[in-house]
């Protein structure tokens, strides 16, 4: 990953209210002025004039009546520029292709200690508030809706706060605890090489990818989407700090979806993202993926349905991966829970907080294992690393954060709103939240393959059981809609298991159908017997833990804006899970066969 040279504000000696309005005239000035090997500047551009010159009026001039100015401003651009082609069954189905951008304002009125933030009043989402802006460099239209947009988002704010401090005098405050915390300035341009957005060469994939199902008649519906994403944000606030990040993406996704001969429900996919088109595995490659994908589907229509076990499970590449980011990785999010005028509200917030909030200093894991999330690294084993950035969406420079030594928790990701326990941002503000970037477990001491197997089938043993289960794949919450993302409850919830296999203890495998776990949770992690040596990289999204749909962080999941966690875990082995066929009814399967299935 290549990155520009950053520069950094250098006076310190002014007063924090003549350094908003300086900052606000030379923050991207000084973004200007980053340079790639010293060679090529980066000029001003209409946007970053106009997002400069109305935010220096906001801090000077935006004041109704006699209400409070805002003490904070900040100015979000995302521009997002896509094409992208569907295919099915060897034909094309549609063709996408387009640009937007999109404002978000940020207006805080009171002071650090106690703004308009962090509040919710019953009415409103926790969006912040964004408007269309043009795509044509137009200064004046620019200025215009930049200037409505924040208009809207300061008497949003004088509304808020108010109605948080009258809340708050219902309540007896137990904590003292700041609505914004300290960062310091920050400069950077954040760009990579623009990603080549050809139109034939996406379709022509998709075309030849989704031609693999033609004569599957075990196959009910498939679809294949390739193509091409460009994103950049661009941002300033009111402290000095500015940037401009880039990241293109490209994509494939297979997606495939059947019943068994019960009528059982049954899906997979093929997922595959890079910055560059040369970093995607080969079209040989991807079609060799889709063809297995395709045969375990088969597979899975005969499986026998699986009983209820209870023993130990390991858990290899994909599935550990998944596992962890739908169970694990959530937990390592630091979510304020927010003032509210509604009770009901409260204690619903109540029961869904993140309970590692209260595990940090305790143990979580193995002993053997440690957990790191760094934004700032690029590369594993070779392989690019998708999560990584060198700024986050507060302004505030990544960098490398230990979650969890030796087994024990050390602190979790936040952003500059600030938790009791964590009164400083980490650099993970990623959408409206705080989220993993680059998500990297290690093991000490890890076992070989064959050792974990060995490890697996003596726990058998111990129990005098007939087999022990080993889990390949589990489903993804991004490839099952965002219908499972919104769910809100206590914790997590894993998503059903793609491929899982009976393990005999003369090595024997028999492959189980679908299967899901019981009551599996981020507690379960504390009790896992062994890891591997060996380590799988995994490019997912990761959505905060419980209540985060409720306050619409569940919004920042990665396939709209490129949010991808890269998860790098070795195999996990655990004592004891308990494995067991799905709940409810099952639908019937379709009354006549596929309509080719006699030519086959």
């Amino acid at each position: 990953m290549t990155r520009r040279r950053t520069r950094r504000t250098a006076n310190r000696a002014v007063t924090p209210a003549a350094r908003c309005c300086s900052a606000v005239v030379l923050g991207f000035a000084m973004v200007a002025g980053a340079q790639d090997d010293a060679s090529n500047s980066v000029q001003e551009t209409t946007l970053t004039r106009a997002l400069g010159d109305e935010l220096q009026r906001t801090m000077s001039e935006l004041r109704l009546a006699e209400a409070q100015k805002p003490y904070f401003a900040a100015y979000r651009v995302v521009e997002t520029a896509w094409m992208n082609a569907t295919a099915s069954m060897g034909g094309v189905l549609n063709q996408w292709q387009g640009r937007r951008r999109r404002l978000q304002v940020e207006v805080r009125v009171g002071n650090p200690a106690l703004d308009n933030t962090n509040f919710f009043n019953g009415r409103r989402t926790f969006r912040t508030p964004s408007v269309t802006l043009p795509l044509s460099d137009d200064y004046e239209e620019l200025r215009r809706r930049i200037w409505l947009a924040t208009d809207r988002a300061y008497k949003n704010a004088l509304d808020n706060f108010a109605g948080k401090k009258a809340a708050l005098q219902n309540k007896t405050k137990t904590e003292e605890i700041a609505d914004l915390s300290e960062a310091e300035p920050f400069q950077a341009m954040d760009r990579q090489p623009e990603l080549a957005q050809d139109a034939a060469r996406i379709a022509a994939l998709a075309k030849n990818l989704s031609g693999a199902f033609q004569g599957e008649t075990h196959i009910h519906w498939s679809e294949v989407v390739v193509g091409a994403r460009q994103t950049t944000v661009t941002y300033l606030n009111s402290e000095g700090s500015s940037f401009v990040r880039s990241q293109p993406l490209a994509y494939v996704h297979v997606y495939a979806d059947t019943q068994g001969q019960d009528g059982t429900e049954l899906s997979d996919f093929v997922a595959a993202e890079a910055r560059a088109w040369e970093q995607l595995p080969s079209p040989k490659e991807l079609a060799a993926r889709t063809a297995r994908m395709i045969a375990s589907l088969g597979q899975l229509r005969t499986a026998p349905p699986p009983e209820r076990y209870t023993g130990p499970v390991l858990f290899e590449g994909q599935a550990a991966a998944e596992l962890v980011a739908q169970v694990l990785a959530p937990r390592f999010v630091g979510l304020r829970m927010p003032v509210a005028d509604n009770p009901m509200f409260e204690r619903a917030m109540d029961q869904v907080r993140n309970p590692f909030l209260d595990k940090l200093g305790a143990r979580v894991l193995l002993r053997s294992l440690s957990v790191v999330d760094d934004p700032t690294a690029t590369a594993q084993d070779g392989a690019p690393l998708l999560g990584g950035y060198l700024v986050d969406d507060d302004g505030v420079r990544a960098k490398r954060t230990e979650l969890v030594r030796n087994g024990i928790l050390k602190t979790l990701l936040t952003t500059r709103n600030p938790l009791p326990e964590l009164p400083t941002s980490s650099g993970n503000r990623r959408g409206p939240t705080a989220l993993p970037s680059n998500l990297l477990i290690t093991a000490k001491n890890g076992l070989s393959d064959d050792e974990l197997r060995a490890e697996l089938l003596a726990l058998v043993a111990e129990r005098d059981a007939q087999h022990g289960i080993v889990v390949r794949r589990i489903g993804s919450p991004r490839m099952a809609g965002a219908a499972s993302m919104m769910a809100i409850g206590p914790g997590p919830t894993v998503l059903p298991l793609t491929l899982a296999y009976k393990v005999f203890p003369d090595g024997r495998e028999e492959l189980i159908g679908k299967a899901v776990l019981s009551a599996f949770n981020e507690a379960q992690f504390k009790d896992v017997v062994a890891a591997s040596q060996a380590r799988t990289r995994y490019d997912t999204t990761v959505s905060p833990a419980g209540g985060a749909a409720a306050l619409g962080a569940a919004f920042a999941i990665g396939n709209g804006n490129g949010l991808l966690t890269t998860i790098v875990t070795p195999d996990l082995l655990f004592e004891d899970v308990t494995v067991r066929r799905p709940t409810g009814n099952i639908p019937r399967p379709p009354v006549a066969p596929h309509p080719l299935a006699s030519e086959r």
